[in-house]
């Protein structure tokens, strides 16, 4: 786990440097998709564990940034409630191996209901990679560690990505910020590589801390995202 920790800003640096071209957002994947994304009314986020919590995030970067309305739903509840999906509808499943049961099958129910998917997964050639309508893949490299991390901070880049490439798609967004997330998300692998040199620094709050009988994460908005992802880390 330790190691897949370090190599975080090479995976982040992987997933979005291939994405950049002449300071624009270029899905290659996608590009023959241009017209039916521009007329998507909803985006349905699904997944299950730390790939659901990057979900959450990404509600409010594509509702902030595109005026999409975006619902989340846990893959093992999606196909049992009933969804109401048409082809102007995306769904987006998230998943790192792209073999995830339920979140297969929830893709699979999302298909019979006449809703676009789009894939975020890690493993090429995957069930649910191959399954879906279109996919991008995070080039996180291997994770064998149970505990995600490069695999949720690159699914957390990707989805940046995509809410900013919709928000051009559709007007919403200023040139003036789409430059400035953009010129941001390029400095973020040296910033994550800076910030996880400081190992003592992190012992040390590890080391206040760890015997607590009970920890509150407590945030609003994306930092509600991020303390449902840490509570699931330090249960793990």
């Amino acid at each position: 786990m330790l190691k897949e920790i370090m190599e975080q800003p090479e995976a982040v640096r992987r997933t979005i440097q291939p994405r950049l071209a002449d300071g624009e957002i270029v899905f290659e994947e996608l590009e023959d998709e241009r017209d039916l994304m521009k007329g998507i009314s909803r985006i349905y986020l699904v997944a299950c564990g730390s790939a659901y919590h990057t979900g959450v995030t990404a509600k409010y970067v594509i509702e902030g940034l595109a005026r999409i309305p975006v619902e989340v739903d846990l893959a093992s509840e999606f196909r049992y409630r009933n969804p109401i999906l048409d082809a102007n509808d995306l769904v987006i499943i998230i998943s790192q191996s792209g073999e995830t049961i339920d979140t297969l099958a929830a893709m699979r129910e999302a298909k019979r209901r006449g809703g676009r998917t789009l894939a975020i997964v890690n493993v090429v050639g995957s069930s649910i990679a191959r399954e879906a309508d279109d996919v991008l893949y995070t080039w996180a490299g291997p994770e064998i560690a149970v505990a995600t991390t490069k695999a949720y901070t690159t699914q957390l880049v990707l989805m940046d990505l995509v809410g900013l490439y919709l928000a051009d798609l559709l007007g919403t967004v200023e040139q003036s910020e789409y430059d400035t997330i953009l010129s941001e998300m390029q400095l973020l692998p040296e910033k994550m590589r800076q910030f996880l040199s400081h190992t003592e620094d992190i012992q040390y709050y590890a080391s206040r801390y760890f015997n607590h009988d009970s920890i509150f994460f407590i945030g609003r908005n994306l930092d509600y995202a991020m303390g449902l992802e840490g509570s699931l880390k330090l249960k793990e």
